[in-house]
């Protein structure tokens, strides 16, 4: 049985010694999050998908959409929060942060369909590359960065095996602040 008390407090003050703090906080930020400032801002978005995409005979389709950037306080994570026009697009939110490869992150995707997904990451040399081997669901994007920094044209690729690919859909992203 349980009874409704005040809570105590048991925690114990924090020194600043290294031994109090928990190994997994990192001990300084990853220079190469600095990378991701370029994503920072709202976006429209701008799909376009082929005949028969969301079904046999059915037409091209350009689905519009929004999203935004932002660091979580700290700028350990960037943000991004999605929404489409086009019922069949799903909405969602991604959480970027440092990956394994200083080089690299990983973003973790949720969206509205109830998918849950773990992507790798690169942003270099005005790139943006997306990628996920998962068995059977292979995916990869690759997007352009204009060198002003304003648009981000690029494309989805899709493969059952890792080997052959297809063209999913495209999609650019328009800076519009």
């Amino acid at each position: 049985m349980t009874s409704i008390e005040e809570p105590q407090d048991t925690a114990q003050p924090r020194s600043d010694s290294p031994d109090d703090i928990p190994a997994d906080v990192p001990a300084r930020r990853p220079g190469a999050l600095d990378r991701l400032d370029v994503l920072i801002g709202r976006w429209e978005m701008e799909a376009s998908f082929e005949a028969g995409f969301f079904g046999p005979g059915t037409p091209p389709v350009t689905g519009r959409g929004r999203t935004t950037f932002e660091w979580l306080e700290g700028r350990f994570f960037l943000t991004q929060r999605f929404a489409n026009e086009h019922p069949d697009a799903p909405s969602g939110i991604t959480i970027i942060g440092a990956g394994a490869d200083p080089e690299t992150f990983e973003q973790h995707y949720y969206d509205s369909r109830g998918v849950a997904r773990v992507y790798q990451m690169s942003l270099d040399g005005g790139v943006w590359k997306l990628w996920r081997e998962a068995p059977g669901f292979w995916q990869r994007y690759t997007g352009q960065i204009s060198e002003d920094q304003t648009t981000i044209k690029g494309a989805w690729e899709a493969s059952a095996d890792g080997r052959e690919w297809r063209h999913d859909f495209g999609l650019t992203y328009i800076k519009v602040d």
